[in-house]
């Protein structure tokens, strides 16, 4: 476990990876966007296998074009590449259960589901959306397979993949439960505009990339794949391309749901709304959760899901079957959400490229890195958040990095801690973010403070650009004064 509710699956994954090929943004990149590739090729798989191959393309198409599916599968923050993957994996072999009846798919789909919850206990979320639809969609199913030995194997597979998770919170009185189940009603309408933004894909202006409207000095394209962005950006303009139009379309869906409720489409589509609202009102309800993209996302594919099958089963409806005219219109409103979502995609990378990414997304963080690797000094000292784990990654856990938090010269502290942090004053190099990046506001007021009692002052060594040239990084040292405040 890496947090009570994070497992350590990724790094698990990684660690063969990092170890072999020098860390670079590809060696981290790349892996889960092959992650993103196989859950694509996965739901392709299974919208097939359950509706036929025209439902599969069109929802195969939606999330392979989906902006913010593509953006956090490749950053994968939250992270969120192998929830979706395993959980689809889930899902694709319980319905391979159903459809074949082998027992030994009933283990491995809730396997899976375990695995996901090792990798991110947040999993419960989806996991509980799925069982509630099932109970309320599926009943007479569901309970057909009701037998012991069906039961058994299920919770076999489910603590076998969560193994790691159930033993971890055995041996901590349940801390995942006890540390992570807090909530608050009051966060309720934000977390409704936060759904609404991701959904469209206008949630990671600001936030990943500097919004369209004020982005500031563009950089020199230098790649043609540059140049093309570009000129798709001038072609088409910015005004009408910061979200896409996904939002309305599931309205449109949702508006088709009376047209659709006497067709076999009906249990998918209610199945599809029980899930996802079942799923998003926990994160909404739970203390700082469902506000950012990487929670948000957690739902998907359910709501490409929705849109396939309403879609498609709305094309076949009788008055549209006149010359082809549902196939028609089918068509055009795939290939036009399709070609919203990858020019939302450009405007993203043409953002991206031309006026770099914000805070802690630097770019600078290569340059920092070369600098650092050359800095002789006994530790380098961080004194603020966004720093620390990507310079040990890109050295390969090599680097002697420390990290300053708040305990460092705090009050109250022993003298032998005090007489520690005084030699990192004293002996070591520094490395902090200037005042427009830094994360915590008053990261270097705090440091500079805090050694100024203990009679050093700051001395710059030098700053780090990014690519557009704003200095990102300092790198400073501390000198002593001679006034020390006595330790208190």
């Amino acid at each position: 476990m890496l947090l009570s509710y994070l497992g350590a699956l990724k790094s698990w994954i990684y660690f063969p990876i990092l170890t072999r090929i020098h860390p670079s943004y590809l060696t981290i990149r790349l892996p889960v966007l092959l992650i993103g590739t196989l859950t694509i090729w996965l739901f392709i798989w299974f919208l097939e296998r359950a509706h036929g191959r025209t439902v599969a393309w069109v929802g195969g198409v939606l999330l392979a074009t989906d902006t913010v599916y593509l953006l956090t599968t490749c950053f994968d923050w939250g992270p969120v590449a192998l929830q979706h993957l395993l959980a689809l994996a889930g899902m694709a072999l319980l319905l391979k259960f159903v459809s074949t009846g082998q027992p030994s798919m009933l283990f491995w789909g809730f396997f899976w589901f375990g695995l996901a919850f090792w990798d991110k206990a947040l999993f419960v979320w989806l996991f509980s959306g799925l069982a509630v639809a099932a109970v309320v969609v599926f009943p007479r199913e569901l309970w057909s397979r009701c037998n012991p030995k069906n039961l058994g194997l299920a919770a076999a597979g489910l603590i076998v993949g969560a193994l790691p998770l159930v033993v971890y919170n055995l041996a901590t009185n349940f801390e995942t439960f006890r540390s992570n189940s807090s909530f608050l009603l009051s966060q309720f309408p934000s977390r409704l505009h936060a759904l609404r933004v991701t959904l469209d894909g206008e949630i990671l202006w600001d936030y990943m990339v500097h919004a369209p409207w004020a982005p500031g000095a563009a950089r020199e394209s230098e790649t043609a794949l540059e140049d093309f962005s570009e000129e798709v950006h001038s072609l088409v303009g910015v005004r009408h391309h910061y979200h896409n139009a996904m939002e309305p379309a599931f309205w449109v869906a949702l508006a088709l749901l009376p047209v659709l409720w006497f067709t076999k489409a009906r249990k998918t589509l209610l199945f599809c709304l029980i899930a996802m609202s079942v799923a998003w009102v926990q994160m909404a309800i739970t203390k700082d959760a469902g506000l950012g993209a990487h929670h948000v996302v957690l739902l998907w594919p359910l709501p490409h899901w929705f849109l396939a099958v309403a879609f498609v089963e709305a094309a076949a409806w009788r008055p549209l079957e006149w010359k082809h005219t549902g196939t028609i219109l089918l068509a055009s409103a795939v290939l036009f959400l399709a070609v919203d979502n990858l020019l939302l995609t450009n405007e993203y990378f043409y953002q991206l490229s031309a006026y770099g990414p914000t805070k802690s997304w630097t770019d600078a963080i290569f340059r920092l890195s070369d600098e650092a690797g050359h800095i002789q000094a006994e530790h380098l000292v961080v004194d603020d958040w966004g720093i620390l784990t990507q310079l040990l990654v890109l050295h390969r856990n090599r680097l002697p990095v420390y990290f300053a938090d708040q305990s460092f010269l705090a009050p109250g502290i022993s003298d032998d801690d005090r007489n520690w942090f005084i030699t990192r004053l004293s002996d070591d190099v520094w490395i902090g973010h200037t005042t427009p990046f830094l994360q915590w506001t008053d990261a270097n007021e705090r440091i500079v403070r805090v050694a100024r009692e203990a009679g050093f002052e700051k001395h710059m060594i030098g700053t780090v650009p990014d690519r557009n040239g704003r200095q990102v990084f300092e790198i400073f040292r501390f000198v002593r004064t001679g006034g020390v405040v006595a330790s208190k």
